[in-house]
């Protein structure tokens, strides 16, 4: 059982170091940064490396760079190894000025058929240069038609097991919905890249107004909102604005609406079972997005230890 670290800054407060001892986690995944080409740059750049205020408290630090698509959108044949080079120099710059020493790394792209080529290219180069184990996210589509997106040369899969779902005004969740799941589960059985997985253990809220999504507001409990006099809750995940106002950065609207969505502990469960009955491989292993104390104050502090019983 491991965690994805998702910050700029890694300093994980006492709550987030508490969860990891209780649960004996020694392997964190942490954004090292992300890389982006937009435009009118003439060349991709990376944007925000995580910087460590203090030591990790487990063994085995996994850096994981998230990569947008247009990135391998522009790239040519041509000026891939370079890329693919500045991409490790960073990676281990980063590693060295902590004292870090990962013998693997995460990839985190979705790619498309227009981009596996020079995704696909870029990680093999990668797996050559840095003699690392090397491994990539993977969504439920590109588990159902791999004869179009491809099957990723990476030594295993991360299967995102979250983010399926519309981002609309609607009473589904776009974190996680069941009968979308199940429309790519049996897939896995014919899958041939053996798989960890993501689970998310995090929610947000989308703001609408006049009907319409125009914001995802991040880290955003109904707790947030229960326990906030300028707003008023309309139905189990909805909130309403009584005035403009601010909060936690973000402003509101008198009128404006939040749904909040996260995923319920019940639901974690079952996605551990469907996972298990449709795959020819077992579990390798949990990673939970993310360790954040607001995330964790969302479940009762037995939960980890619970999923990870039902993966026996």
């Amino acid at each position: 059982m491991s965690f994805y670290y998702w910050r700029t800054v890694f300093s994980p407060d006492s709550v987030e170091t508490k969860t990891l001892r209780e649960n004996a986690v020694q392997k964190l995944y942490v954004r090292y940064f992300d890389v982006d080409w937009p435009p009118p740059d003439t060349t991709p750049a990376p944007v925000a490396p995580v910087h460590f205020e203090t030591a990790p408290p487990v063994d085995t630090i996994i850096p994981v760079v998230y990569f947008r698509n247009r990135v391998f959108e522009r790239l040519t044949p041509s000026t891939l190894p370079g890329f693919t080079a500045h991409v490790l120099a960073l990676v281990r710059q980063i590693s060295e000025s902590h004292r870090l020493h990962p013998r693997a790394i995460q990839f985190d792209c979705d790619w498309t058929q227009r981009t596996k080529d020079n995704y696909f290219s870029f990680l093999r180069t990668y797996r050559s240069l840095s003699g690392n184990d090397v491994s990539c996210t993977i969504r439920l589509h590109q588990v159902k038609y791999p004869e179009r997106t491809g099957i990723p040369p990476v030594d295993h899969g991360i299967l995102m097991y979250y983010n399926m779902g519309n981002i609309d005004a609607s009473g589904g969740s776009s974190i996680y919905e069941k009968n979308i799941a199940h429309r790519y589960t049996p897939s896995l059985r014919s899958y041939p890249l053996s798989l960890d997985i993501a689970l998310p253990v995090f929610s947000w809220a989308l703001l609408v107004r006049d009907g319409k999504v125009v914001q995802l507001l991040d880290k955003m409990s109904g707790n947030l909102f229960e326990k906030d006099t300028a707003f008023t809750r309309i139905s189990q995940n909805w909130y309403s604005a009584k005035q403009g106002c601010f909060k936690s950065g973000y402003y509101f609207r008198a009128g404006d609406n939040v749904k909040v969505e996260s995923v319920a502990a019940g639901d974690l469960l079952d996605i551990v079972e469907d996972v298990n009955r449709y795959s020819n491989h077992r579990i390798r292993n949990l990673i939970f997005f993310d360790l954040d104390r607001q995330n964790l104050q969302l479940y009762d502090k037995d939960i980890f230890k619970e999923i990870l019983a039902h993966t026996d």
